[in-house]
């Protein structure tokens, strides 16, 4: 019993698993710092609250004492459009002048203003911690002119200010709420690194396990000997699992409209729904992203389309080669663990973080990386990055022409014979001993 423990531990514990475990922990710690990284860079604490006092009251000064007091580190700024471009700010809040006589002369409701600049849509920067901000500010006006105006019952103190959101993005402003803004966009950034993170995965472990079964039967290597030239079978086999990609994208595109459709139809309510206040919700915010510039052209979306092909070519090549390279089938299974790192990575930061505002050493480490510019493609296409984008595109070009002029020389030569036949008489003189 445990001579046959042994042996299947023996074949099941080997070098490749254990190197995989060892980058997996890497890439988790690695990952878990560069998230706190993000978060710490986009300061969603809300401890720190920008504020634009237009006013320039004793009351509005005092409710600058009561946020320190309460906490709150409060930034001083004379507009938000100097604090973005001078100190890059994301939000802030603004108290319009005559917010005072507002409150303490005309005994009248007033208005806040809050400012958000959009330079990205992903899950934690558009948490929109300026919410907690201009709630910071109404509560301290609230406190603050309950205790200027203690005993009076005028019907405006239970909800003095009410907050105006304006939003901020390719140098353009809309007087619109940015959850409502990310909302219309965030689809296309978050579908797109979905889809292709599982086209990468799946297609990647189907062609490698292909591959290390045809060599294990080693019907690879009659394929290979055969007068046809081998460009045309690495062709074959590329264009055979593009086919097999596509399909996968469509049912998935078809997957995730249904659901997105069930997801919206679940939470409304259909006898007391207010088409008309629907509609012109829908309107307002389609506006929003025309006024902001936030729509992709058609000319925009074929480049998306054109870094999906390349982004495919180049997992499906790498596929190949690693698909060459092993033993056995059982190698197929770690084989693939290069891709899903490569992949993983910047799928789950692009979901949770601003790629394109990190750190430029750890930024230029991702774009090393070519999956990365197609997870970021529709967010550079919304923010106008085109040099990052066409820089990404002509990167992934080169990429696959090299890995695929790899490719060729590897599949042209008689390494992969000589591995499988190391692997046969190895194995071969384990079950003799």
């Amino acid at each position: 019993m445990m001579h046959l423990l042994k042996k299947e531990l023996s074949e099941l514990l080997t070098k490749q698993m254990l190197i995989s475990l060892i980058v997996s922990v890497a890439v988790m710690f690695t990952l878990g710092f560069a998230m706190r990284t993000a978060v710490n860079t986009e300061d969603l604490t809300g401890d720190t609250i920008r504020l634009i006092d237009v006013d320039r009251m004793d009351f509005t000064q005092k409710v600058v004492e009561r946020l320190e007091e309460k906490g709150y580190e409060v930034i001083d700024g004379v507009t938000f459009e100097k604090g973005m471009e001078n100190d890059g700010w994301k939000n802030a809040v603004e108290i319009p002048a005559g917010l005072t006589d507002a409150l303490l002369i005309r005994h009248e409701p007033a208005e806040l203003i809050s400012h958000t600049s959009l330079t990205t849509v992903s899950i934690m920067t558009v948490s929109m911690g300026n919410n907690t901000g201009s709630d910071a500010v109404a509560t301290a006006i609230r406190e603050e002119l309950t205790a200027e105006l203690f005993g009076s019952d005028y019907d405006y103190l239970n909800s003095p200010v009410t907050v105006s959101p304006r939003t901020y993005a390719n140098g353009k402003s809309a007087d619109a709420d940015p959850s409502m803004i990310v909302s219309s966009v965030a689809m296309y950034d978050m579908f797109m690194p979905l889809v292709l993170f599982l086209l990468v995965v799946l297609t990647s472990q189907t062609i490698i396990g292909a591959i290390a079964i045809e060599k294990t039967d080693k019907t690879l290597e009659t394929l290979l000997s055969a007068p046809v030239p081998r460009s045309r079978i690495i062709g074959a086999k590329m264009l055979a699992a593009l086919i097999v990609a596509l399909i996968y994208a469509a049912v998935y595109g078809i997957g995730f409209v249904g659901f997105m459709l069930f997801t919206v139809s679940s939470g409304v309510d259909m006898n007391n729904m207010n088409v008309s206040g629907a509609f012109t919700s829908m309107a307002s915010a389609y506006k929003a992203v025309q006024d902001l510039g936030l729509e992709i052209t058609g000319i925009g979306w074929l480049g998306v389309i054109a870094q999906l092909l390349l982004t495919l070519g180049i997992s499906l090549t790498a596929s190949i080669i690693l698909g060459g390279l092993v033993e056995d089938a059982k190698g197929a299974q770690t084989a693939s663990m290069p891709i899903l790192f490569c992949t993983m990575f910047p799928y789950i930061l692009t979901m949770v973080s601003d790629i394109r505002s990190m750190e430029l050493g750890t930024r230029m480490l991702l774009y090393a990386v070519p999956f990365t510019h197609t997870f970021i493609a529709t967010s550079c296409m919304h923010f106008h990055d085109y040099a990052t984008f066409w820089g990404g595109l002509a990167y992934q070009a080169v990429f696959l022409i090299v890995v695929t002029a790899f490719a060729l020389k590897l599949y042209s030569s008689d390494l992969l014979f000589v591995n499988s036949r190391t692997h046969r008489l190895r194995a071969k003189r384990k079950a003799q001993e």
